[in-house]
């Protein structure tokens, strides 16, 4: 059992590298740091179960009911942290998606002028976060800019710095940034 904590915690902590990962791009946003909130729990989570796991293993080993209680004590609180953990990841998400709701609205008055402000706005953005679109290139599909180009292209700024030749085309979305 004490071997599934440590693989349980190695888990757990490679989904809150994760979450810091995916909430790093939008902190530029956002002046909150509640959005990190799940994060931290996730790892604390994951540090306290490889503790744990240590601590049931070294337990094994002795014969002692106080400690072993102790374990079981510390099993209840990993799994009121995890719970935590996860209520605040559904409930950050939720609340991320409807903070990142009026940046679509910015994607959909694009004009791929260099006149406008918003324009600019948006390629410099996406072109400094190596991303294209909210959420991805397919964003791009519901905008009116979208449907004056004929319904094939994307801003150039969506376009990977490592192809040269990138034009926009979602037919190739290989060379668009994935995210």
């Amino acid at each position: 059992m004490c071997q599934l904590l440590w693989v349980e915690g190695m888990v757990v902590a490679m989904g809150g590298v994760y979450l810091l990962m995916k909430y790093r791009h939008y902190s530029l946003f956002f002046s909150q740091t509640y959005i990190l909130l799940p994060a931290i729990f996730t790892l604390c989570s994951a540090a306290f179960l490889v503790l744990t796991g240590f601590l049931g293993t070294w337990l094994s080993l002795r014969d002692s009911r106080c400690l072993q209680g102790l374990f079981v004590y510390l099993l209840v609180v990993i799994f009121f942290l995890e719970s935590t953990a996860s209520a605040l990841a559904l409930v950050h998400s939720r609340k991320l998606d409807s903070e990142t709701a009026p940046l679509s609205k910015v994607f959909q008055n694009y004009t791929g002028s260099s006149q406008d402000i918003n324009s600019r706005a948006v390629d410099a953005t996406q072109q400094e976060l190596h991303c294209c679109g909210v959420s991805n290139y397919t964003d791009w599909l519901d905008t009116s800019w979208f449907n004056q180009t004929g319904g094939k292209l994307v801003p150039r700024s969506c376009c990977n710095a490592t192809f040269h030749s990138c034009t926009g085309s979602v037919e190739q979305p290989w060379q668009l940034y994935p995210q």
